[in-house]
C-alpha cells in the first residue's frame, strides 16, 4: 500500500471523530478533495511543493481541499521547519501561542494559514497536520504526516456558527452539492453529522483536548520552539 492509502484508511477509523472526513476517505475526489504524496524529507522542498500545488488546487473551482501526505516527514524539527517555510510564502502564515489545557503539558500550538479569495477580500484557510507524533491527539495521530487544507470558495456565512465568515476551515465544504455520492445530503442528514461526529471527537478524545481544535493546525513542545526560534 501507499502512504496515502494508509492515510486514506487510517482516516476512516473511528478513532476519527469526525464523520465527514472518515465519509471523504472513501474517495476523496468524490467530495471535491484532491490526495496527493510529496516524497522529500526536505522541509523546504516540501514547503514549496505545497504551496506550489495549493495554488494551482484554488485556481481550479472543482477542488474544494488538498490532503498533501509526507511520508519523508517523520520528526517535528522538519514539521516545523516545513511550517515556518510555508510561512514565508506570500498568502501564507505561520504564528505560535501557548497552548492552554486541557491536557495540562508544557506544549506550543502552531497555527498555519493560506488566505483565499472572498469577493473583494481574502480569508485565512486554516490548514490541519496529521502524524506519528505522541505530543498529537489520538483525533490526528495517523501512521503517516499529512497537511490538510480547504482551498475552495469559502460559505458567506460560517456553517457552524451562522456568522459572517472571517476564517475558513473543512466546515466550508458544502456536503449538499455532492450528489454523486448520495442524493439524500439534506440540511437535516448534515445536522446529524454534525450531532455525531461532536460525540464521536469527545469519546476519542476522553473529553476535551484543546489539542484537537480547528484552528490548531499541530502542536509542539515548548522546548523545540524555543530551539526553532518560533515560541510565543
Amino acid at each position: 500500500m501507499s502512504a496515502a492509502s494508509d492515510y486514506l484508511k487510517w482516516r476512516q477509523g473511528p478513532h476519527v471523530g469526525c464523520v465527514f472526513a472518515r465519509a471523504m476517505s472513501s474517495h476523496p475526489p468524490d467530495y471535491g478533495q484532491m490526495v496527493e504524496e510529496i516524497a522529500s524529507p526536505d522541509p523546504v522542498a516540501v514547503a514549496d511543493a505545497i504551496e506550489a500545488r495549493t495554488t494551482f488546487f484554488v485556481s481550479d473551482p472543482k477542488v474544494l481541499a488538498a490532503a498533501f501526505v509526507l511520508p519523508d516527514i517523520g520528526a517535528l524539527d522538519q514539521l516545523t521547519a516545513m511550517g515556518l517555510a510555508l510561512g514565508q510564502r506570500p498568502q501564507w502564515s505561520f504564528g505560535t501561542n501557548k497552548l492552554a489545557p486541557p491536557p495540562s503539558v508544557d506544549l506550543v500550538a502552531v497555527r498555519i494559514t493560506r488566505e483565499l479569495p472572498f469577493g473583494q477580500e481574502t480569508r485565512p484557510s486554516e490548514a490541519l497536520v496529521m502524524g506519528p507524533y505522541e505530543e498529537f491527539p489520538k483525533t490526528r495521530r495517523a501512521p503517516v504526516t499529512a497537511f490538510e487544507i480547504f482551498v475552495g470558495e469559502p460559505a458567506l456565512q460560517d456553517p457552524k456558527e451562522h456568522t459572517p465568515t472571517k476564517k475558513v476551515n473543512f466546515a466550508h465544504i458544502d456536503f449538499r452539492d455532492r450528489e454523486l455520492i448520495n442524493k439524500d445530503f439534506t440540511q437535516d442528514a448534515i445536522d446529524a453529522m454534525w450531532k455525531a461526529s461532536e460525540a464521536g471527537r469527545r469519546k476519542s478524545l476522553g473529553g476535551d483536548d484543546n489539542r484537537a481544535k480547528a484552528k490548531i493546525t499541530f502542536v509542539i513542545p515548548t522546548a523545540l520552539a524555543t530551539q526553532m526560534g518560533c515560541a510565543p
